[in-house]
């Protein structure tokens, strides 16, 4: 059985005469973006959006070549456009271009390995019960705080190797941290905060590990904090960069999934033939995960700054602008994809037409692996419990970069 489900948003009101128009900071440029991107696709493929002074790049082959030149496009600013990372610790990756890039990342490989993956599927399965279990006993709830958020940040927890007491805390830090205010260029005080009060409780994690290891402790663990202050005795790292490169991890691992695992909620919802479907056919929920990441991309755009002079689809950039590349837009490209606009489980992907959705080249996300395992176990999980409903109302992150949902109300109804 195959299916093949499609959904058309009505064509957005273009203001004046404008052929096109994009504001990455208007939410309803990144509400409902993809007929928008379509445009920009088809009549300004590099549009330049005076305004913001950024320019921004749509096409899946511009966006996939970009993403892959580091040395013309640096990362050096981060990967947001709105300050994001100036919250965070030295030690952020994505904020950092080689060779600094490359040796931090070298630190945490080994807990990013793929056997790292594998080796976390029981835990992962066992927290999963317990969260959707709790859901289903309730008859619902709000899917995004009872279980995408929690689910993310345990994925996180697990790779630092930090204690799951501290999900509590790390959840409602993340809730905050992602707060923006639409339509305003910049962190609020109480997002970065959020920030700096991670980074308070990771560094406490790591005098106590430091501790273990002093007084004898196993120093061969993968995770996280063990490998890093290896790294900072090995002067790798240097001591104040561990608290930013935690915060990286930490980050990696949950952001993903929890917004990942929102939008798969919403599809199901949208297509609820597929929740019946996935339940007969639980070998089918891999391709569900893969397409879901291209059809509703949960990390919508990164940007990069020029380091030079550059052409992108015969647009001049000069050297030191801002440029963003679309990832949802990309993943849409009809170019590369047969009918994009379509959810369809039967589609195949390859080498040549990859998803954007994790990014591409040395600064492609390090937790991907643990967002297609942690989503996978918790559909697998929730479509055996029967079907469900989002009622009430959904509430989007106002973060411009992310698209999925801090709040998620769903019914269980069978």
């Amino acid at each position: 059985m195959s299916i093949t489900t499609s959904v058309h948003v009505p064509d957005l009101v273009i203001p004046g005469n404008l052929t096109v128009h994009y504001d990455p900071l208007s939410y309803a440029d990144y509400d409902y973006p993809y007929d928008l991107f379509r445009r920009l696709r088809d009549k300004a493929p590099v549009y330049y959006n005076a305004d913001r002074d950024l320019y921004i790049v749509s096409r899946y082959a511009d966006v996939r070549a970009s993403l892959g030149d580091h040395e013309r496009l640096s990362n050096r600013l981060g990967n947001d456009i709105d300050g994001t990372h100036d919250s965070y610790g030295n030690g952020m990756l994505v904020a950092l271009d080689p060779p600094r890039h490359t040796a931090l990342r070298a630190a945490v490989r080994r807990t990013f390995s793929a056997r790292e993956v594998l080796a976390k599927e029981d835990g992962v399965r066992e927290f999963t019960r317990e969260l959707v279990g709790s859901l289903h006993r309730d008859g619902g709830g709000d899917f995004a705080t009872e279980v995408a958020i929690p689910m993310g940040i345990g994925m996180g927890i697990s790779l630092l190797g930090a204690p799951q007491s501290d999900n509590e805390a790390f959840s409602e830090h993340l809730l905050r941290a992602m707060v923006r205010i639409v339509g305003h260029l910049g962190v609020p005080e109480d997002a970065a905060e959020a920030n700096r009060e991670t980074e308070e409780i990771l560094a406490e994690r790591f005098a106590e590990r430091r501790a273990e290891i002093d007084a004898g402790a196993n120093a061969t663990s993968t995770d996280a904090f063990t490998q890093i202050l290896l790294a900072v005795h090995a002067g790798k790292v240097m001591l104040d960069e561990q608290g930013g490169l935690a915060h990286l991890v930490l980050s990696a691992a949950s952001d993903a999934p929890a917004s990942l695992l929102t939008n798969c909620i919403a599809i199901l919802d949208k297509f609820p033939a597929l929740q019946g479907f996935l339940r007969e056919n639980p070998s089918m929920i891999p391709q569900f995960v893969e397409e879901s990441l291209r059809y509703d991309t949960p990390g919508q755009n990164l940007s990069r700054q020029t380091t030079e002079e550059i052409e992108i689809a015969g647009t001049v950039i000069p050297n030191d602008s801002r440029v963003m590349f679309l990832q949802g837009s990309a993943n849409r490209d009809e170019r590369i994809y047969d009918d994009p606009d379509s959810f369809d489980l039967t589609r195949e992907f390859t080498p040549a037409n990859r998803i954007m959705s994790f990014g591409d080249g040395i600064h492609a996300c390090m937790g991907a692996p643990f967002a297609r395992l942690a989503t996978r176990i918790v559909i697998e999980e929730l479509v055996q419990k029967g079907e469900f409903r989002i009622v009430g109302s959904p509430e989007r992150w106002t973060k411009q970069l992310v698209r999925g949902f801090s709040k998620l109300p769903i019914r269980f109804v069978s």
